[in-house]
C-alpha cells in the first residue's frame, strides 16, 4: 500500500514537472554542509565550487561586536570550546559566542555538529579530526565570495540570516545594524543579498528603522522552537500574510510547513491554503532545509523535489546537498 501512494505522489508531481524550466534558487544551507563543517570557509568554498545562485551566512556577534558566521549563539554544538574554555559556561551550561572576542573564537576548532551527549546529528557526514577548521567572520566570507566572483567572472549571491536579534539587544548589541553595515562597507549590491530573520518584528524595523532596501525574507519556524516571540501560526493566517507583504519580499517556511500531511498519506499532495495565499501575494517561497541524508520516511530524494517543485511550486529551495538539487532542476 506504501508503495502504491508513493508511485502516486511521483507520478502525481511529474505530471506537473514544467515548473522547474522558471528560475529556481539553489541555495547552499550554512555553505556546503553536507560534505564539510558548517558555516567554515572551506565549506563555502566547496559550495561556491558546486554553483549554486546563494550561499546561507547566519550571523551572530561576539564580544568585540564583530558579526562572525555560525548557526547559534551557543558554542559547544559546533566547537571544542568546553574543552578549549571549560570554565567560560554561563549558568545554564552553554558557551555563548557573545562572551568571546574574535581572537578567542579563532582559537575554537569548528567539527561538525554535535547532540548534547556528544554523538554526531548526522552521522555519515565528515568523519576527519585532523584537519583544523575554524569560525570566520562574515567580512571573511564576503571577502571569500566577492573574490570568486571577481575572478570567475559569476554573481553568486548571499543569503544572510539575522540570528536571535532580541536576545542581541538584551545582551546591548544591534545585530541587525552591524551586519547591514558589514554588506555597506564591503559594498555588496543589494541585487546580490537577502536577509531573512524568524522575527517579525526585527523584520519591520530592519525595513523600516535601518532602512533596508534590499530582497527581506520572514522566516517561518514552529512556535515550540522559540525562535522569536513571533507567533507563527499568525504569520502563515491571511491577516499575517498580508502584513508581511506590506514590509518583506517572500517567506522561508520549515518544509514540513508546505502540505497537507493527510494529502499526502493518500497519494495526493496538497498545498497547504497558507501558502497559496502567499504566493497570490506576490511573496517569494525558499523552503528549509532539503537534506539527501535526512529525507522523509517513504520517500527519494527526487520524490521530495518533486512535491516542492510542482505541488508546493517553491521558487528556490535551501540544501546541504548542492548536486543532487541542482542534476535535478538540470534534468527538467
Amino acid at each position: 500500500m506504501k508503495a502504491n501512494r508513493l508511485a502516486l505522489i511521483a507520478g502525481t508531481a511529474l505530471s506537473l514537472i514544467s515548473h522547474t524550466t522558471a528560475a529556481f534558487d539553489i541555495i547552499a544551507h550554512r555553505g556546503a554542509s553536507g560534505y564539510l563543517p558548517e558555516h567554515t570557509l572551506e565549506a563555502a568554498t566547496l559550495a561556491y565550487s558546486q554553483h549554486p545562485d546563494f550561499i546561507e551566512q547566519d550571523v551572530v556577534i561576539s564580544k568585540d561586536n564583530i558579526p562572525v558566521v555560525l548557526h547559534d549563539i551557543h558554542l559547544e554544538t559546533v566547537t571544542d570550546v568546553e574543552t578549549v574554555f571549560p570554565e567560560r559556561a554561563r549558568e545554564d551550561g552553554r558557551w555563548y559566542a557573545r562572551d568571546f572576542t574574535f581572537s578567542e573564537l579563532l582559537t575554537l576548532q569548528v567539527h561538525e555538529r554535535q547532540n548534547a551527549d556528544g554523538t554526531p546529528v548526522f552521522p555519515n557526514r565528515y568523519r576527519g579530526t585532523s584537519a583544523r577548521y575554524r569560525i570566520a567572520s562574515l567580512a571573511e566570507h564576503i571577502e571569500l565570495i566577492t573574490q570568486l566572483n571577481r575572478q570567475l567572472s559569476q554573481s553568486i549571491g548571499f543569503y544572510t540570516e539575522i540570528k536571535s536579534p532580541a536576545w542581541h539587544q538584551s545582551e546591548g548589541v544591534d545585530a541587525s545594524k552591524i551586519v547591514l553595515d558589514t554588506f555597506s562597507r564591503a559594498g555588496i549590491s543589494e541585487q546580490q543579498l537577502y536577509i531573512q530573520c524568524f522575527d517579525f518584528k526585527e523584520i519591520k524595523r530592519i525595513r523600516h528603522e535601518l532602512g533596508y532596501d534590499g530582497k527581506l525574507v520572514m522566516l517561518i519556524g514552529d512556535n515550540a522552537w522559540q525562535e522569536s516571540d513571533t507567533d507563527y501560526n499568525w504569520i502563515m493566517s491571511d491577516e499575517g500574510i498580508a502584513e508581511v507583504a506590506k514590509v518583506a519580499d517572500g517567506m522561508g517556511p520549515w518544509i514540513p510547513q508546505l502540505l497537507k500531511p493527510d494529502s499526502i498519506a493518500a497519494g495526493k499532495p496538497v498545498a497547504q491554503p497558507w501558502l497559496r495565499k502567499a504566493q497570490e501575494a506576490g511573496l517569494i517561497i525558499h523552503p528549509y532545509t532539503f537534506r539527501a541524508d535526512a529525507l522523509p520516511a517513504g520517500l527519494s530524494a527526487q520524490q521530495v523535489l518533486l512535491l516542492l517543485t510542482n505541488i508546493a511550486n517553491v521558487d528556490g529551495l535551501f540544501t546541504d546537498q548542492i548536486p543532487p538539487v541542482k542534476a535535478f532542476t538540470e534534468a527538467q
